[in-house]
């Protein structure tokens, strides 16, 4: 930065052009959601809890929840879609059988299948071949597959290891994670067992590409999978993270776990999103992104407090309300502080943000030292009622 004269920020106004950066909004929601999957702006599904032993999916429609299907004396932990439908896998409650229903475009339908245990995974890369993990049967056979047009034990995988998580990206490549760090891996017909990274358990895995992908699981493990390889990655957190998805084509990518814990990675880096839910210290179990402006979490406590949140842009779903353009307030830079004009006394909400939507700073009136901010652009962002006006700031060294 020019720290000898007066430099001015490069201004440009960006919510009347619908690009305002997305950000987590808790909305009202009643009941336990356990799974989710999320296919569009408009377009969702979440199973959760209804009353005591009665259970249900919930759709959204880009407006609002409604229940759609009930079912009895089971409990669903994943699901997913495979256009044109979507499945769900869980357990019978209190009763070691596995349970799997598929979505066929107007109901959700219970489907035949040979597991005996618990179901906690699945992931479909196509809508006529699929994965499904879970404690092991008997026979330590703890994976179906799902192909010509019906569930199979795959007793190509023997192990005792319960599996958490699956991501399919095609019909022959699948991993799979689970306790005490096991990670297996489907290819050419084959499971093949990795070596651990990490004793604890694996909760959950998403795969951004064919062979790039992420794990997360007890204790804010994060193991990054780059070129088939996976390795331990830094993780900000010692809570255990259970819900996983990757932000459509982006790069970027979200984990949730306990005590209302968000984490966001971009290019890579993981850290702690700002945003705390209410209560603050309800775990959040599920996680789903259709792309990297629009995705769902879900959490709750039993017997207690239930979570809802969605991430959005709120400008680019209410007809790009109009912006508090005469409160956002000019801004210069002075030998490496922002000073923010007289407009800013008009009491307005008013931060520094990444181009990620990390708030690294809250703008006061007054100077504000920005020496210590990294070279980059960034955004002033100025919020009125659900209307919001973002200038870009160029900080140069």
């Amino acid at each position: 930065m020019n720290t000898q004269g007066r430099v001015t920020i490069a201004l440009c106004l960006l919510a009347a052009a619908g690009t305002a950066l997305p950000e987590w909004h808790q909305v009202s929601f009643a009941y336990p959601v356990s799974a989710c999957a999320v296919r569009g702006d408009d377009e969702a599904w979440a199973a959760g809890t209804v009353a005591s032993y009665l259970s249900g999916f919930f759709h959204w429609d880009g407006t609002s929840w409604t229940l759609a299907d009930t079912f009895r004396n089971q409990l669903v932990y994943d699901m997913c879609y495979a256009d044109p439908g979507a499945w769900a896998v869980g357990e019978q409650f209190n009763f070691p059988d596995g349970v799997v229903y598929h979505f066929n475009g107007e109901h959700w339908q219970q489907q035949p299948d040979p597991f005996d245990r618990t179901l906690q995974a699945v992931s479909f890369p196509d809508s006529e071949h699929g994965f499904a993990g879970g404690a092991s049967p008997v026979q330590y056979h703890p994976v179906m597959r799902f192909h010509d047009g019906q569930w199979h034990i795959d007793s190509t995988l023997t192990t005792n290891r319960v599996i958490l998580g699956m991501a399919a990206t095609y019909q022959d490549k699948c991993y799979a994670v689970g306790d005490s760090g096991s990670i297996f891996r489907f290819q050419d017909s084959v499971w093949t067992r990795l070596r651990p990274l990490t004793p604890r358990h694996l909760r959950r895995v998403a795969m951004e590409s064919n062979t790039e992908g992420w794990a997360v699981g007890d204790g804010g493990v994060i193991l990054r999978c780059f070129k088939d390889t996976w390795a331990v990655a830094p993780s900000p957190t010692e809570h255990n993270l259970r819900g996983l998805a990757i932000a459509g084509t982006s790069g970027e990518a979200w984990a949730v776990g306990d005590s209302g814990t968000i984490l966001h990675c971009v290019s890579d880096s993981w850290h702690l999103e700002p945003f705390v839910p209410s209560p603050p210290d309800v775990p959040l179990y599920a996680v789903a992104f259709s792309s990297g402006s629009n995705g769902w979490a879900f959490g709750y406590r039993p017997l207690g407090a239930c979570v809802a949140l969605r991430y959005y842009d709120p400008l680019a779903l209410t007809d790009r309300l109009p912006c508090p353009t005469a409160g956002l307030p000019p801004a210069t830079i002075v030998r490496g502080v922002l000073r923010l004009g007289a407009g800013h006394d008009r009491g307005l909400p008013t931060s520094l943000i990444t181009s990620d939507g990390r708030k690294v700073m809250e703008l006061r009136p007054g100077d504000n030292d920005v020496r210590r901010i990294a070279p980059g652009v960034y955004f002033v962002r100025a919020t009125q009622a659900q209307a919001q006006a973002v200038r870009k700031v160029l900080i140069n060294r």
